[in-house]
């Protein structure tokens, strides 16, 4: 196997003149110069070889340079590299009905943006425009995504440089078992504290103001935090209840990565909405 070489000092001296890299101290970073990829592994410019336990941005699920996948794309690109959204194409209308096909409940009609940080914007602004209710529901253990509305519908302390944000964001506790907020002892307890909790919140802030709910399936880069037993459903019958749009944040878990196709499918549970991204393409 051969490995493509660049001049060390070229491909790290541009990247670090010129490029801006996110969640980064830019000064204190020294990125490795990535050359090539190929299955679940890929090689620096000095030709070291790299197992990436993390599927870059836990995106490649099938695994870099997938050959049916690269042959796709360029039987794409041979054909038709882009239209605008009001368009009909094959190809989009294929992906939609395959996705449909597989998504819970009777989840039917895809819209498709250009990543997972968008796809949560949009389920927040459906949400809102189908409740006619402004409040949204998530945890403080939660990754949501950077852009405007993502990064305040964000749990963990990355939001905080970027407050005060979007309004009508309320966080409460998910759990976690491991360290739970509710003193339980058993993973029943905590999923019965967690929605009393939930409950709770909903009680203080107005269930009629509240228009989603937005939960990670499985938290991702906040600990992946699987769900105890009976929580999701338990938030789906709340949700029922006050006539709360559910939304199932699957960015990171969706497209097999927890062994099914939707890792909500594990508890049989079907939301509202589903945002995904980065597993759907590999990439």
């Amino acid at each position: 196997m051969s490995v493509l070489r660049t001049n060390p000092s070229d491909a790290l001296k541009h990247d670090r003149s010129h490029v801006f890299h996110s969640w980064s101290a830019q000064s204190l970073i020294s990125p490795v110069v990535v050359t090539k990829t190929e299955g679940s592994h890929f090689w620096d410019e000095a030709g070291k070889k790299y197992l990436d336990f993390s599927s870059q941005l836990v995106n490649v699920n099938i695994g870099h340079q997938h050959p049916k996948l690269v042959a796709a794309i360029k039987e794409q690109a041979d054909r038709l590299c882009t239209i605008a959204p009001f368009h009909a194409n094959d190809a989009r209308s294929e992906a939609a009905r395959l996705i449909a096909e597989r998504a819970p409940g009777d989840l039917n009609m895809v819209f498709f943006t250009n990543g997972g940080a968008e796809a949560t914007e949009n389920a927040l602004r459906m949400a809102r425009l189908h409740t006619g209710r402004h409040k949204i529901l998530t945890t403080y253990r939660s990754y949501h995504g950077a852009t405007g509305g993502a990064i305040q519908l964000t749990g963990d302390p990355r939001r905080w440089p970027s407050e005060p944000g979007l309004p009508g964001v309320v966080k409460f506790w998910g759990p976690y078992p491991y360290r739970s907020a509710f003193h339980s002892t058993s993973d029943i307890e905590e999923s019965q504290r967690a929605l009393q909790h939930l409950r709770d919140t909903l009680m203080v802030e107005g269930p009629q103001t509240v228009a989603a709910i937005m939960l990670e399936s499985v938290v991702g880069t906040n600990g992946i935090l699987v769900p105890p037993p009976g929580y999701m459903a338990g938030v789906r019958e709340i949700c029922d209840e006050f006539g709360i749009v559910f939304i199932a944040d699957e960015v990171m878990s969706g497209f097999g990565r927890c062994g099914e196709w939707f890792a909500i499918d594990n508890w049989k549970v079907a939301p509202d909405l589903i945002c995904f991204a980065k597993g759907v393409n590999s990439g």
